[in-house]
């Protein structure tokens, strides 16, 4: 018998479940499956990040013209 299962009796996930992992002998598949999903996880964190930084830079660079283009027509 499994031990302490997180999901439905009869579903086999070793990806998933540690339990399953360990009592399978796949316990490396499931160490493999949970870094992957920290690394995705972490890639989606950092591509916001970026998103984030790339509109502000672009909100900046159009203040910058727009104000470029009042010195000049001022001056």
């Amino acid at each position: 018998m499994l031990i302490e299962h997180q999901h439905k009796p009869g579903v086999f996930d070793p990806g998933h479940c540690r339990g399953c992992a360990r009592e399978t002998g796949l316990l490396d598949h499931y160490d493999d499956v949970q870094r992957q999903e920290r690394t995705l996880t972490q890639a989606s964190r950092w591509a916001r990040q970026a998103r984030r930084h790339a509109i502000w830079a672009l909100g900046s660079a159009g203040v910058g013209i727009l104000l470029a283009l009042v010195g000049l027509q001022v001056g």
